[in-house]
């Protein structure tokens, strides 16, 4: 398709980007069904010709809803003898990729998952670390030295990272904390896109060659190595930073998207929403700014309409961008919605088993994290945030007050999925509030410590 052709749809009236209204209040209708009826992972909701009389609706609209449901991790469409709409098993990239966006919307800068990752890295090194299968864990070995040895030459596929990333996050047991490994994933791959990571080789290099390490101590179950190589990968991070700032920043810094790239590093759509949620951030997440027609940015990023339309496609499920018509329309900046992203972390956890203990371990870890970060506030706005009747003994109350917002986002989840009341006949409330009050992190670590035993206790 010829760039002429492509701007003529530059209002996107034409274009058809938009996802159909229709469409998604049918994915809706269908995902609560599913949810309602308990079907497990690979029943057969129905067939396609039963699902468009039951709905009255025509194969477009139908087919829509399926891409947008297969988006979410609900089910997927089958085709052929005995196919139809499938309920799809558990998957935490859904969820861990709405979740992602909405913290990337606070706009807190590469840093903002930092406290997430070491509370839920103490939670699985301590816990989960030692009860590895050790079968899965050769498994995910050998799939490790494969992609070293192949790295002798050049560094590995992006994709083929991730599969091992992937694998790691497989061996755990536990999917509150797959659910924050993976949402800190697409978090730090949405702030270092293709463009920065296709000017960032000595940094990829570094961080493999911690990675491996990270394999060996993991399957040894040495901790405190674990400890120690997350350390390290932090650093180069921090290191790399200002270099990456300066790429991502660089507005002519425009990758190659279609065709197959040398890294793998996914499909052209997905790399174009990683670059379009890169346009976003530098338009300041501002709702309502205007990121160009359809026929801008098939130009800026020489691609097709219909790479186009499926990236556009994927930002709209997460509310980060909206198509408008007319003339001074076109791809412009939208807010997500906390409480969908939500949904889908709830919907995904809904769906797994989580053991109470793992439970209990990462909301006693969040929670730590939490009064440490409102401890280290200025004075004036810890004494602000405190006023009142303090903050209670919730997950979520002390989420919120942390001013982090991956801290926020998680005791949110964790209080929602497994809820522990908020009672103190110990009155720990106001001793923990003015413990944080006098910036006393240590004490109020102790005595929120001291309240989570008590609740451990009473569990059966």
């Amino acid at each position: 398709m010829s760039a002429d052709r492509d701007a003529g749809t530059a209002d996107g009236s034409r274009a058809g980007m938009a996802t159909d209204p229709a469409a998604v209040q049918l994915a809706d209708t269908l995902a609560d069904m599913i949810r309602g009826a308990g079907l497990r992972a690979g029943a057969l909701v129905a067939s396609e010709q039963d699902l468009r009389a039951r709905h009255e609706v025509g194969r477009s609209v139908l087919r829509q809803a399926a891409r947008i449901l297969e988006a979410r991790g609900v089910a997927f469409m089958k085709r052929g003898i005995g196919g139809g709409l499938i309920v799809a098993p558990p998957d935490p990239e859904p969820a861990g990729r709405a979740l992602a966006i909405l913290l990337e919307s606070r706009m807190q800068g590469p840093y903002a998952a930092d406290r997430l990752l070491k509370a839920v890295d103490t939670h699985v090194f301590l816990t989960s670390t030692p009860r590895l299968d050790p079968d899965e864990c050769d498994q995910v070995r050998q799939l490790a030295r494969r992609l070293k040895r192949d790295s002798e030459t050049s560094l590995p596929p992006m994709g083929e990272i991730r599969q091992l990333l992937s694998a790691i996050r497989g061996l755990v047991k536990d999917p509150l904390a797959g659910l924050a490994y993976q949402t800190i994933a697409e978090y730090g791959q949405d702030m270092a896109p293709y463009s920065v990571l296709a000017g960032g080789l000595a940094y990829r290099g570094a961080w493999w060659g911690s990675l491996l390490e990270m394999i060996e101590a993991q399957i040894a179950g040495d901790v405190g190595a674990l400890f120690e190589l997350r350390e390290r990968q932090l650093a180069l991070v921090r290191d790399s930073q200002a270099a990456w700032s300066a790429i991502d920043r660089d507005q002519r810094q425009v990758p190659v998207i279609e065709g197959e790239l040398p890294d793998g590093s996914g499909h052209p759509a997905d790399r174009l929403a990683r670059e379009l949620l890169r346009d976003v951030r530098l338009l300041g997440w501002s709702a309502g700014a205007r990121i160009g027609g359809a026929g801008d940015l098939v130009a800026r990023y020489g691609v097709t309409v219909s790479t186009l339309r499926q990236a556009v496609r994927m930002l709209e499920q997460h509310s980060v961008v909206r198509m408008e018509r007319g003339r001074a329309g076109g791809l412009v900046v939208a807010v997500p919605e906390p409480a969908a992203a939500m949904g889908r972390a709830l919907d995904y956890l809904g769906r797994t088993e989580i053991d109470p203990q793992d439970a209990a371990s990462l909301r006693r870890h969040l929670g730590l994290k939490a009064l440490s970060a409102i401890a280290e506030m200025p004075t004036e706005r810890r004494a602000l945030a405190l006023e009142g009747d303090g903050p209670g003994l919730s997950l979520a109350r002390f989420g919120a007050l942390s001013g982090d917002a991956a801290i926020e986002i998680f005791s949110a989840v964790v209080d929602a999925i497994a809820p522990v009341a908020d009672h103190d006949r110990h009155g720990l409330g106001p001793l923990i509030a003015g413990a944080l009050v006098a910036g006393d992190a240590a004490r109020a670590r102790r005595l929120f410590l001291s309240h989570e035993q008590r609740v451990s206790r009473r569990r059966p």
